[in-house]
């Protein structure tokens, strides 16, 4: 269905563009450029992946954009030491609320299998598969959009190899050549703004935050086989860079 969709979308880009090409050059601003730049490379990465993909992708886009890995370090680096102390202290239920209170769904699961007592090779094990479940979705958007970046810039040189055709059929008019040749090279412009300006710079944004959500990720599922290997606090406090209260960790461990 996506192969369909994609294809329909490039010739109906390309159908609205030639209805909108023009000889007389009126500025950067241009719509037959326009509509095939914006157009086209949106139809080539929904016929080349398929919904679900391009879905991973614009969710990658969203969290690369608004989130902090930073802030959320720290979040993480707090509620762990929190949650390791409740368990030394075997409070159960002060320790679930620690894992409701959290929004992170890894660091969810992998408390969940802490308090049931599970063996800590099964929670290593299950850090790793969630891990790679997760960093998927910023890998294919790293992709999506580095497809975008390819994509713009070949999309340009193709819209001009049409201007210039168009402007080959008219050589009579010499006073058009001009314009025509403008308008022609704009796709090209249009393009490499695009590729260079908006999709690459995305794809490598998005490709950042996947590496800083790994990091903590593995700040996660360090700090949670700690807590199942009843290491001391401070241990802990060491994998999560944090300082712990050495007396309440002293208190909690009696």
């Amino acid at each position: 269905m996506h192969v369909i969709i994609g294809a329909l979308m490039i010739l109906g880009t390309f159908g609205l563009a030639m209805e909108h090409m023009s000889q007389d050059f009126d500025g950067f601003i241009n719509y037959y450029a326009l509509i095939l730049l914006l157009g086209v490379p949106l139809g080539g990465v929904v016929l080349t992946y398929r919904f679900t993909t391009l879905w991973d992708a614009i969710k990658a886009f969203f969290r690369a954009v608004f989130g902090s890995p930073t802030a959320e370090r720290e979040r993480l680096a707090k509620n762990l030491l929190a949650f390791g102390r409740e368990i030394r202290r075997d409070k159960a239920l002060l320790a679930s609320k620690i894992l409701d209170d959290e929004k992170d769904p890894v660091f969810k699961i992998l408390g969940r299998q802490v308090l049931q007592k599970s063996d800590a090779d099964e929670i290593e094990s299950d850090a790793l598969v969630l891990g790679r479940r997760e960093l998927s979705a910023y890998r294919t958007g790293e992709r999506v959009f580095g497809t975008l970046g390819d994509l713009a810039p070949a999309m340009g040189m193709i819209g001009t190899v049409i201007g210039l055709i168009q402007l080959l059929a008219n050589m009579r008019d010499f006073e058009k050549l001009g314009p025509g040749m403008a308008i022609a090279l704009l796709t090209t412009f249009y393009g490499l703004i695009l590729a260079h300006l908006v999709y690459l710079p995305l794809s490598r944004l998005i490709a950042d935050y996947g590496a800083r959500r790994a990091e903590n990720l593995g700040l996660v599922a360090d700090g949670m086989l700690k807590i199942a290997r009843r290491r001391p606090l401070h241990e802990l406090s060491d994998v999560v860079g944090a300082q712990v209260d050495l007396g309440a960790s002293a208190q909690g461990s009696t």
